[in-house]
């Protein structure tokens, strides 16, 4: 709800609603909690309409942007699609070649303003296609037709790859790998990554493994994972309900071969992340760059809450909104102690943590640490004394967030899909949190900063 409407008052006399109920209370000052909508209608959220033993389809038909756009996501879940270094670098190189094999396509495709893009991830394969509804299906059944090419022969490489383009798109796959990490902060956060998932390989391991390639090997592992898929998508935009069922029928005749088997939802990769033990001391991990001369420091301090639960979910959400500001006037303003500092939840597969960051070219990584600790420390003061109308603000600023109306229909769709993805399901999240908000007392907070932190 972004706006009220009030009753202009006499001279002498507060301001009166006239639309809403008693918890909009009368005027919007900042300390009242905003108004809450009702919860949307079955009609307006995602929909399965197809459920088949290998195939679920989702289905919205957008009435709120009203252009004539769509967007198709789907997810390609392979057997083993992460169980290995070698593996997952097979995957990589498979989206760069598929991608590569694209490139005239999708080249007349974005002339009609039709996107698309491809990435792995650690149960197999992300495909999005986007753009003007009418001839969405016709790219994305090409997309399709050039990805499962590969599943036919498990020795060579698919007519539709020309030659040399394997070594290329190799070479560029190995650049890659050697290129990542360079900047500190981004290796920071891939370290702290690799503590908590066992699952993640290093792009030096998965460098390492792709030694001696050839295409006998490649496609060999490719067409193994092919062949035992099972699909999540979401269709989301300028289409109606035959529009979804015609884009499962496409799906479903594309992951369809006499040598290809229905990947069983059971069977499918598990996302593990470890359970950090509860200790006094820090678990400290100190890993040098790979450039360098690069001149940065980066310090990445993470505390691991527990598994997802909305309260508590919304209880870190409200430490950031609070510590945030805080947080970089301090360290970053007034002391100068470095050019990045920030704080945020985390949402690793199912577990809420928070983490604190400084990337730093005058301090150490210990002195980083340090102050970050000390901020925590002393803070904890400021959140005793922080009277009931300052704390309010944060709560209604908070709430007032998660209520934004989406700006465009792929944030829309990028907010559903991640709910399809992590399998929660929850479409109205953000309403159901700033429900969940109105129940938590300072009390609770103090508790939660004790607890988490």
């Amino acid at each position: 709800v972004k706006y009220k409407v009030i009753g202009v008052p006499r001279e002498g006399e507060g301001a009166v609603m006239m639309y809403g109920d008693e918890s909009d209370y009368h005027v919007e000052d900042g300390i009242h909690f905003p108004a809450i909508p009702p919860p949307s209608p079955e009609a307006q959220l995602p929909r399965l309409v197809s459920s088949t033993k290998g195939v679920k389809v989702y289905h919205l038909q957008d009435r709120k942007f009203k252009r004539p756009i769509a967007e198709l996501r789907m997810q390609i879940a392979c057997a083993g699609a992460n169980q290995s270094p070698f593996v997952r670098a097979c995957s990589d190189l498979f989206v760069k070649l598929v991608a590569d094999a694209l490139v005239e396509t999708c080249y007349q495709a974005t002339t009609c303003e039709l996107g698309s893009s491809i990435f792995c991830s650690d149960v197999g394969y992300t495909i999005r296609v986007h753009g003007f509804d009418h001839k969405l299906l016709s790219l994305a059944q090409h997309i399709l037709a050039v990805f499962f090419s590969f599943r036919e022969d498990s020795e060579t490489l698919p007519d539709i790859i020309k030659e040399g383009r394997f070594d290329a798109c190799l070479e560029i796959l190995l650049r890659n790998y050697h290129n990542s990490g360079m900047q500190a902060s981004r290796f920071c956060t891939d370290i702290r990554l690799r503590c908590i998932r066992p699952t993640i390989w290093s792009c030096s391991s998965k460098a390492k493994s792709l030694d001696g390639i050839t295409v006998a090997s490649f496609s060999r592992v490719v067409s193994s994972l092919l062949r035992q898929v099972n699909v999540d998508a979401l269709y989301h935009g300028n289409i109606s309900l035959s529009d979804a069922k015609e884009a499962e029928t496409l799906i479903h005749r594309s992951i369809t071969s006499p040598d290809s088997t229905i990947l069983p939802r059971k069977k499918m990769s598990s996302q593990q992340v470890i359970k950090l033990p509860l200790t006094q001391e820090n678990q400290i991990v100190i890993a040098p760059t790979k450039d360098a001369n690069e001149p940065n420091t980066a310090v990445e301090v993470y505390f691991q809450v527990d598994t997802d639960c909305i309260k508590k979910r919304v209880l870190v959400d409200l430490l950031e909104h609070i510590l945030y500001e805080p947080l970089f006037d301090a360290l970053r303003t007034k002391e100068q102690f470095g050019y990045q500092v920030s704080c945020g939840i985390r949402w690793t597969f199912g577990v809420i943590g928070m983490s604190f960051r400084v990337v730093t070219a005058c301090k150490s990584a210990r002195e980083a640490t340090d102050r970050i600790d000390q901020f925590l420390s002393e803070y904890r003061e400021e959140l005793v004394s922080m009277t009931g109308e300052t704390y309010m603000e944060n709560l209604v600023g908070l709430a007032k967030n998660k209520l934004q109306m989406f700006n465009s229909l792929p944030e829309e769709t990028s907010h559903y899909w991640n709910e399809i993805v992590e399998g929660r399901y929850e479409w109205e999240v953000h309403r159901n949190e700033a429900l969940c908000l109105r129940g938590i007392t300072k009390d609770d907070l103090l508790q939660a900063y004790d607890e988490f932190l």
